[in-house]
């Protein structure tokens, strides 16, 4: 199912022929250590049945990624942690060359509309890692409230929204 578009953002399956220009994209220098690589992303993906992703696309060109665990897919079987009732957003990046544009928010616009159409998720799970040049102020700017809880070994701050 494709996303419907958003001031010309579109979430697209990646296939053979657009996945070097997926992979190609990165964050900047400074990010680098605050959200996994598209190709560790789509690798991680292609070995875990719960990982739903798309490419980000703004008219025909690819700018971002973002990537759910959804525990209800088929063959499921490590929750990450997740209540049947929850989805994760396990990644989403933004091509250093497209931020702060407003794409970021667009794009879970179109995460979140995707997963209220599904009607089974009560609340939306994420993580972050925590600096000067994490994600923080985008989530909490966006809604996502602080759960109290850590993933990853304690090296992320946990944060949900409803749907």
């Amino acid at each position: 199912m494709e996303a419907a578009p958003v001031t010309g953002l579109t979430l697209r399956e990646i296939t053979a022929d657009t996945v070097r220009a997926v992979v190609a994209l990165d964050v900047t220098e400074e990010q680098r250590g605050t959200v996994a690589s598209n190709a560790v992303s789509i690798a991680e993906a292609h070995f875990n049945p719960g990982a739903w992703f798309r490419a980000a696309y703004l008219g025909a060109t690819p700018i971002g990624f973002v990537m759910l665990f959804d525990p209800s897919r088929p063959a499921v079987v490590d929750r990450r942690g997740i209540a049947p009732d929850e989805i994760g957003l396990w990644r989403l990046m933004i091509d250093r060359n497209h931020q702060r544009h407003g794409h970021g928010r667009r794009v879970l616009d179109l995460v979140r509309a995707y997963i209220r159409d599904r009607r089974q998720f009560r609340r939306v799970i994420s993580s972050y890692v925590p600096g000067p040049d994490g994600p923080e102020a985008f989530y909490l700017n966006y809604g996502f409230t602080k759960t109290g809880g850590l993933r990853n070994e304690g090296r992320e701050i946990e944060i949900s929204i409803v749907p």
